[in-house]
């Protein structure tokens, strides 16, 4: 779930290092190109997150629940094919994130609908991807570029969101009780909130910082 600028080879939300002047920071790793194992599995999540959707709006609950456990797997499977291939990928970089972040609002939006889920805890998740992009092309725009990092609450509310639309889904199939698993649901869909509260927080605080470094615009008046 988000990212500033994309980042490490899994889809985790990541937040900007702190800056140590342009051009700082290890060389990256050569381009491995766009036709690697890793973007390939990344692929298959960006083209399962709308049939989530699509099967839980047609009450094919069961179905949706195996599809969706398989896409969140694939970010796991991308970012472990990455590291022992050591395929390093430009193109990943930029699909990773997009297919997280389809991935989380394809269930969102339909558990959401389906009265599931609260309508906030959707707009806390989706609204912070959307100011996070924003913030990244204001931030390009003005040549201010912003190192990134993964983070322990991206990471976080990463696994706890997928763990949230699992135990959702599992109700939805009654592979158990939903009245066993609601203390459950509600636990960790406000553990999801609290963690990208947070992750807000360190985004705002970056974002201050960042806009008080000279911009490109202003190096070249």
């Amino acid at each position: 779930m988000g990212d500033v600028e994309p980042g490490a080879r899994r889809g985790e939300e990541v937040a900007p290092a702190p800056a140590g002047g342009e051009g700082g920071g290890a060389p990256r790793p050569p381009d491995a190109g766009p036709y690697t194992l890793a973007n390939a599995i990344t692929l298959t999540r960006l083209l399962l997150a709308p049939l989530v959707m699509l099967l839980y709006v047609r009450g094919e609950l069961l179905s949706a629940l195996a599809v969706y456990a398989l896409a969140a797997a694939t970010d796991v499977f991308d970012g472990l094919a990455a590291r022992l291939l050591d395929e390093h990928s430009r193109v990943g970089e930029i699909l990773d994130p997009i297919a997280d972040k389809l991935l989380a609002f394809c269930a969102l939006v339909a558990l959401v609908a389906a009265g599931r889920l609260p309508a906030w805890l959707a707009a806390l998740i989706i609204g912070r991807d959307v100011a996070l992009v924003v913030t990244a092309t204001t931030l390009q725009w003005t040549g201010r570029t912003v190192p990134i990092e993964p983070t322990r609450a991206g990471k976080y509310a990463t696994a706890t969101l997928v763990a949230l639309v699992l135990l959702v889904l599992a109700g939805d199939v009654e592979a158990a009780p939903r009245s066993s698993l609601a203390p459950w649901v509600a636990a960790t869909g406000l553990l999801v909130a609290a963690c990208v509260t947070v992750s807000w927080a360190q985004y705002g605080r970056t974002l201050v910082v960042a806009l008080g470094r000279p911009g490109r615009l202003a190096r070249h008046r």
